[in-house]
């Protein structure tokens, strides 16, 4: 909860600041194979655990939520750790002024996703966020307009893009525990791309 404070923070200092997306983004998994009938084979062939399947949403006219711009698998094979089936989580969207907050609850982090209309700056919003770091944030090239990554304090990486789309700035934010620089990187290159 504390960058969603930093991101409301933010969006005031800029004198600025769809409902949610529900419903889960993984489909059903597939029904067990029949039984063989075959007289040949003694053991039963295990079958591997399905994974969901999950469409991102690139770039998207109107954002409607945190979650469909990451996917669960998705986060967690970027991160390095094992797959969790618990579903992430969208919260309740925040209207501030004429933007909106959304966040999404992973089971390895958190990502927040602020929209505001207009040109406002993504410098100053990436800054204003670096302010939580323990650690000078470092920069991050090719992700968004403005991209950077530090470790601090209760959440230990910080990850931060922003881009100019659809008319609005575009601001995601992903809390996880601590990660190695090229995780953050890789994270932060797929974030300015979904934005």
């Amino acid at each position: 909860m504390r960058s969603l404070r930093g991101i409301l923070a933010a969006a005031c200092l800029l004198t600025c600041v769809t409902a949610c997306s529900s419903g889960s983004t993984t489909a059903a998994p597939p029904p067990p194979p029949p039984p063989s009938t075959s007289a040949s084979s003694s053991k039963p062939k295990p079958t591997p655990t399905p994974t969901p399947t999950f469409t991102p949403a690139v770039s998207p006219a109107k954002l409607t939520g945190a979650c469909p711009l990451l996917g669960n698998v998705e986060f967690a094979q970027i991160l390095g750790v094992a797959w969790n089936t618990r579903e992430p989580s969208e919260m309740p969207p925040e209207q501030i002024g004429p933007g909106k907050a959304f966040r999404c609850s992973y089971p390895t982090g958190e990502l927040y996703v602020l929209a505001v209309s207009g040109g406002k700056s993504p410098a100053a919003m990436v800054k204003q966020l670096e302010s939580e770091c323990a650690e000078p944030a470092k920069p991050v090239a090719g992700a968004g307009e403005v991209a950077s990554y530090c470790y601090g304090t209760g959440y230990s990486s910080l990850v931060v893009v922003a881009k100019h789309a659809h008319g609005q700035l575009r601001v995601a934010e992903v809390e996880m525990g601590r990660s190695r620089a090229d995780v953050c990187e890789s994270l932060a290159k797929l974030l300015g791309e979904r934005l």
